[in-house]
């Protein structure tokens, strides 16, 4: 028996547009009728979520930033764990040094470089490649919810705190340098969301651990609880949950770590798990 439902949202429950499908909202609606407690587990911040579900008017609880947030329904926080302050803007300070594309994730805003777009670009143009990963970040949430900057500097005065820094470039060899040099700290949670990037977080910081967290807080067994997912960021869920499903656009690796694969985010994949476990 299904009690809650826990899904990412790009590459699962959205489309192609950054769209919950019609047949999608219909599943969840259905979920909800069979008293399926519907939770969204993002890397995205709270605020961007709950934009969304405005936008269907439905309600859910909201794990965001990778569960670096735990937000019920009703908006009350459940629980959060924020970097470092001062390391936070060091990293910045040492990423915006070497031109790297960020998105620095604070309460209500997230800061990105000035400058970042015409890094990609000259990434792009050295390695002679075609693809703007950035355009998929940026594009993701509204435009309103992103402030900029010139230098690592004005993000310190604003006094804010930090969940997430997410970092892109087109260079893979790059990528993995910077990648390394965190991961060597062993001071962060660090997965990735997608091509050409990484993202980091507080010490275990996971959605899996705040899956759990959400669960027990509701009375709600291991067993009693399905994840659906399509990337790296939403494994530590699948070993949370009694019933874990993967996209049928997720990698060959992730569909190997879950119980079942579903079709494609296209293909209105969350819709057809729902109903392949709960009956239509």
């Amino acid at each position: 028996m299904v009690k809650l439902l826990a899904m990412d949202m790009d590459g699962t429950l959205l489309n192609a547009h950054r769209e919950i499908s019609p047949e999608n909202l219909e599943a969840l609606r259905f979920a909800r009728s069979k008293g399926v407690i519907l939770t969204i587990a993002s890397g995205r911040a709270s605020f961007d979520i709950k934009s969304k579900m405005k936008e269907v008017d439905l309600g859910a609880h909201m794990i965001a930033t990778n569960g670096a947030t735990v937000h019920l329904a009703n908006g009350q926080l459940l629980g959060a764990d924020y970097l470092d302050r001062e390391e936070t803007l060091e990293i910045v300070s040492e990423l915006q040094e070497q031109k790297y594309y960020m998105g620095v994730y604070a309460e209500e805003n997230i800061y990105v470089p000035e400058e970042g777009t015409d890094w990609l670009r000259r990434e792009l143009h050295r390695l002679n490649l075609h693809e703007d990963r950035s355009i998929g970040f940026q594009g993701a949430t509204r435009d309103d919810f992103y402030r900029f900057f010139t230098d690592w500097r004005e993000i310190d005065k604003t006094g804010a705190e930090f969940y997430k820094i997410i970092v892109f470039s087109f260079d893979d060899e790059k990528l993995r340098r910077a990648r390394e040099i965190y991961e060597g700290k062993h001071r962060y949670s660090i997965v990735t969301s997608g091509t050409g990037n990484f993202e980091i977080m507080a010490p275990n910081v996971s959605k899996g651990n705040a899956l759990d967290r959400l669960a027990h807080y509701l009375g709600i067994p291991a067993g009693e609880l399905m994840a659906i997912g399509d990337n790296y960021n939403d494994l530590s869920m699948f070993e949370v949950a009694g019933l874990s499903v993967a996209m049928g656009n997720a990698d060959d690796e992730i569909k190997k770590k879950c119980d079942r694969v579903t079709t494609r985010c296209e293909e209105n994949g969350v819709a057809h798990a729902i109903y392949e476990v709960l009956g239509r």
